[in-house]
């Protein structure tokens, strides 16, 4: 008895939920982090690994991005039913079954006979990656009550270190072993994970609490279906360069249909996938506008930076992995920074800056350098990309916690349903990004050259954020 008012005691005066020592907070803290590394790893080194992916495989890059794609579709798809299970069932539970799910699909992808398989395995990977962030963002929101700006904040830079890890071992392996073993090696870290969960996570409840549940099933069922019809258009429309023919138009007609059929039904429905209503409003949907355009470029247009190194800079997979290394230490260290002052930065000046520093990044990407001299040094290729990613890292590091923290701090009582829809817009634009980049460069006989293009393309969209952001309000005011 006097062990667990200690305890509320201290949670009390660190700002803790009642009842969990500041120990516990800091070890469950480290253990959904895992997880969000786990799922940074996967992701990265996948990108390592897709020029090798799809010559193993013996398919084509319209085929190969689905590598990429169905794990966006899924995890885009999955971000808002768990972010609003979270709130409803129980944080631990979903967060258990999610490590399970992508353990397991994480081993049957480094099985993958062929590019079918492969992208079967990888949507089923998408539903365990998807139920992460909601779950982790639910289950640290609830625990530092007070601090949960900067702990929410501090996953950008938990993400980074996944990102330091998995293209660096994704390149070692890919080049001394095999592209299957960049799936297994989620294996021994999704067991310590299960352990994790089942030993140390406190059983944590949302502050909203219903005694039924139900997910929107046919919600579902739209929005997956309109945006599977859309990107599937694209890669339709890639393999045969040149000719829109009536499959692929079917498909644009279908998904644009289905998705109209989506927004009348969730205006309908007791319990919608996504709270059209906040989306109405100006804040939310300002800021749901920043997700999905900063999301094409970070997550659909970087995806490619290794096949990039590799195609145009002849780059081993371990050099295309090197390159990465120093952007994701940026975000690391930038991300930190920016979450302890975040209170006196605030939100909408991280959020511009960030957007112009990768914006610039993409416009060297454009020129296409090759082997610099400055005053004398010279940058070889392999320096020169590193530092003009670096730059990518820097701009994200400095946008991620702000625009992370931005839409939870208008409803901070459904912190993990407005992360799944954040999470869900920003992934969205990775997802259709992803096709479309591969349609574009399917009409260059030097891809190097229209990956350049493309790259000239997103740094203006990103510019084109910034007026969207003054619709973005600022901290609370007894936050500052």
């Amino acid at each position: 008895m006097g062990t667990d008012t200690a305890a509320r005691q201290e949670g009390q005066d660190t700002g803790l939920k009642a009842g969990i020592s500041r120990q516990r907070a800091y070890i469950t803290f480290g253990v959904v982090s895992l997880a969000l590394i786990m799922s940074q790893i996967n992701s990265t080194i996948v990108t390592v690994g897709l020029p090798t992916i799809t010559e193993n495989l013996q398919t084509s890059l319209a085929y190969a991005g689905w590598v990429i794609t169905g794990y966006q579709f899924s995890y885009c798809i999955t971000m808002p039913i768990i972010g609003k299970l979270s709130d409803e069932v129980g944080r631990k539970r979903l967060f258990l079954a999610a490590v399970i799910v992508f353990t397991l699909s994480s081993i049957a992808c480094g099985f993958a006979p062929n590019i079918y398989w492969m992208i079967a395995f990888r949507i089923l990977q998408g539903v365990g990656g998807g139920a992460f962030m909601p779950s982790a963002t639910g289950i640290v929101s609830d625990i530092f009550i007070k601090r949960r700006a900067t702990a929410l904040g501090l996953f950008t830079s938990v993400f980074s270190i996944g990102g330091v890890i998995g293209p660096n071992i994704g390149g070692i392996l890919i080049d001394r072993f095999s592209w299957r073993w960049i799936f297994f090696v989620n294996v021994p870290i999704g067991i310590v994970l299960i352990l994790g969960v089942i030993l140390i996570l406190p059983k944590v409840e949302s502050a909203i609490v219903r005694s039924r549940q139900r997910v929107d099933i046919l919600g579902v069922g739209f929005f997956s279906a309109a945006i599977l019809a859309t990107t599937y258009s694209m890669t339709d429309w890639a393999t045969h360069p040149g000719r829109f023919d009536i499959t692929t138009g079917v498909l644009f007609a279908a998904g644009a249909i289905l998705l109209v059929l989506f927004v009348r039904h969730e205006d309908k429905t007791e319990q919608p996938l996504l709270e059209l209503t906040l989306l109405r409003k100006r804040p939310f949907l300002a800021a749901n506008v920043y997700n999905f355009i900063y999301g094409s470029a970070i997550l659909g247009f970087y995806s490619f930076i290794p096949y990039y190194a590799e195609v145009a800079y002849k780059m081993t997979a371990t050099e295309s992995g090197l390159l990465l290394t120093p952007r994701s230490v940026a975000i690391i260290i930038t991300s930190i920074l920016t979450s302890l002052f975040i209170s006196r930065l605030r939100y909408r000046l991280p959020m511009i800056l960030g957007v112009v520093i990768i914006a610039a990044s993409l416009i060297l990407i454009s020129r296409g350098y090759r082997d610099v001299n400055i005053l004398g040094l010279e940058f070889h290729n392999l320096v020169l990309l590193t530092l003009i990613v670096l730059l990518t890292g820097l701009g994200a590091g400095i946008a991620n916690p702000a625009a992370n923290n931005a839409m939870i701090d208008m409803v901070p009582e459904k912190a993990a349903a407005i992360a799944g829809m954040r999470g869900m817009f920003r992934m969205m634009g990775g997802v259709i990004a992803t096709p479309a980049i591969v349609l574009v460069l399917s009409y260059f006989q030097d891809q190097g050259v229209g990956f350049q293009n493309i790259s000239f393309f997103f740094a203006i969209l990103l510019l084109l954020l910034i007026p969207v952001v003054f619709l973005v309000p600022e901290m609370t005011r007894a936050k500052r």
